[in-house]
């Protein structure tokens, strides 16, 4: 039990009155709750179910797998639900593998994968975005995504490089998923070619 100092109840500060009913609420918190009868009604049940003879635990034991996959198969179906309106959002991540300058009569290159749809987002806290800025990180470079695809916002490379990716480490360029949202392209790996007279197009490799 907690014990609370007062004053005179004539001068009963406000600090007071918060300590007395936070230390009562906390009184009563840790009481037992008491069983109602159906719970003492299982508890007795339960000293009967230690002594049951196998083939009679069977049964219930049956039933309940089927509970279990029947809540499994539910819990599956809402999950691919959300999923699907995920990637109907068709935003992917982008790697840029490689790239090649044009250089007189030589084609330039950049080639790069593209991954997605993801079918998986985190959203960023307003204090969770404060905490990345409290460590230095450009507000501009923070995504609105905690993470995409599993993958967390890299922080880090914000922060050095002034980018907004995710996944990968601090430095390594090809390691960075950048973000393509409303992404109507081909997924995989694509190189994007272009000349000395400004023509460009892209080839699945």
């Amino acid at each position: 039990m907690v014990y609370v100092k007062y004053t005179n109840m004539a001068t009963f500060t406000r600090q007071e009155i918060k300590a007395h009913n936070d230390s009562t609420k906390a009184e009563i918190k840790a009481l037992s709750k008491p069983l109602n009868a159906y719970h003492l009604y299982c508890q007795d049940m339960r000293h009967r179910w230690a002594n049951l003879p196998a083939h009679e635990k069977s049964k219930y034991e049956f039933q309940a797998q089927e509970a279990m996959v029947l809540y499994e198969e539910k819990k599956e179906d809402i999950l691919e639900k959300a999923r699907e309106k995920i990637r109907e959002k068709k935003i992917f991540l982008c790697y840029t593998t490689g790239r090649v300058p044009c250089v007189g009569l030589d084609n330039g290159f950049t080639t790069q994968q593209m991954v997605g749809p993801v079918d998986e987002l985190e959203i960023f806290t307003e204090s969770e975005k404060q905490k990345l800025i409290a460590k230095g990180v450009p507000e501009q470079h923070i995504g609105k995504y905690k993470s995409v695809g599993g993958l967390k916002f890299n922080w880090r490379a914000a922060k050095k490089w002034g980018v907004t990716v995710y996944g990968g480490s601090q430095n390594y360029q090809p390691s960075w998923g950048g973000l393509r949202e409303n992404y109507e392209g081909k997924a995989g790996n694509l190189t994007h070619y272009n000349n000395y007279k400004g023509e460009t197009w892209t080839e699945n490799y």
